[in-house]
């Protein structure tokens, strides 16, 4: 069974070598992951609480996405436990 929300590995390379529509790619998709992440509950002038998403913890969020694929990803690695062996 083939995964479809996965990112295709051409993609991440791309994004890896600079291909900036690549990057982008990859942040939408991870976007309500990161919306999720970002959350912060917040109060009005009466004292109610309202969860709403803080634009300064997303963008760090999407800053150390973007500095992991640039920095951290190693396109002639293997993940951790795989193997190209069936």
């Amino acid at each position: 069974m083939k995964n479809k929300t996965l990112i295709p590995y051409s993609v991440i390379v791309a994004a890896k070598n600079g291909d900036l529509e690549a990057m982008q790619k990859i942040l939408t998709h991870y976007n309500r992951v990161i919306d999720f992440h970002s959350r912060r509950t917040v109060y009005d002038e009466y004292g109610n609480p309202r969860v709403k998403v803080d634009p300064e913890i997303k963008h760090r969020i999407q800053a150390k996405i973007i500095s992991s694929i640039i920095y951290d990803f190693d396109p002639y690695r293997l993940p951790k436990g795989e193997s190209l062996e069936d």
